[in-house]
């Protein structure tokens, strides 16, 4: 058989092969970016990450947006002696910021969503009741578009002999409709920094709950996810206002990479 025919057999595989290229270390041609926070989060640094350096049309700050990063919102936030407040009681939600500038090595990021773990939510289920969730598309006075999922259940009422506290379906068709309404309402007038801040500091829960228990006693009202589903088109003004005063970067002093050395020959065993 001809040389070169046998398609198993790459060129250059053997000991004469192909010439190699010069061996240059992977982390010499990345960079690292910190994700800052929008400026209604108490800890705007929160996180780094790492990217190829630009080479010829592939900008590294192009390709970088668009990068989503998620962190837990007790540690977006700092304990505060004078309110009272501790990381624990906001350790149950997770959020996610999506990149969308990048200001030197700071990647300027906006709201992207926000979940419940996943304990917090099976510890909220109990027997014996009715559970109730309304799904809610709100837009925001700067054009976000929100998908919001909130969840309550029902409870007993004082001196109650029975064992559940089923809820008819005309009281939960009632219950959704006023969460729908409340919401759509509230966050028509808000912009998205000011909806998320109604939404983490349980200001709008707190608000659907006391309006709701009117109509049927109801627990542990909460809303489980929200995401954006439809973004505005971009403005850079809005952004930095977003972020205002935005946190120095600062950068580690580069490290010296030395060369590979060839391990030593090992000397065969004697028989």
């Amino acid at each position: 058989m001809a040389v070169g025919k046998n398609k198993r057999v790459s060129k250059g595989s053997g000991k004469r092969g192909g010439k190699r290229g010069k061996q240059v270390e992977t982390m010499a041609r990345k960079e690292w970016y910190d994700v800052v926070a929008p400026a209604n989060f108490e800890k705007r640094q929160f996180a780094k990450t790492i990217h190829n350096k630009t080479q010829g049309t592939r900008i590294a700050s192009e390709l970088i947006k668009g990068r989503v990063f998620e962190a837990n919102m007790a540690d977006l936030a700092i304990e505060n002696e004078n309110t009272h407040t501790t990381k624990n009681e906001d350790a149950y939600r997770n959020i996610r910021f999506i990149v969308q500038d990048v200001q030197g090595r700071n990647l300027l990021t906006q709201f992207h969503s926000i979940n419940m773990t996943t304990d917090r939510t099976y510890s909220l289920m109990r027997k014996w009741c009715t559970t109730m969730e309304s799904v809610v598309e709100a837009k925001t006075a700067d054009g976000y578009v929100l998908r919001i999922f909130v969840i309550c259940f029902t409870k007993k009422q004082d001196n109650q002999l029975s064992r559940n506290c089923y809820a008819k379906q005309r009281l939960v068709k009632w219950v959704r409709m006023r969460i729908t309404n409340m919401i759509t309402r509230r966050l028509a007038k808000l912009d998205i920094s000011k909806a998320v801040n109604v939404i983490t500091r349980n200001i709008l829960t707190d608000a659907l709950a006391k309006r709701c228990n009117t109509i049927i006693p109801l627990r542990d009202l909460r809303i489980r996810k929200v995401k954006v589903t439809r973004w505005p088109k971009y403005d850079a003004q809005s952004l930095s206002n977003a972020h205002g005063e935005i946190p120095v970067s600062k950068e580690a002093d580069p490290r010296e990479v030395e060369e590979a050395v060839e391990a030593p020959a090992v000397e065969a065993a004697k028989e």
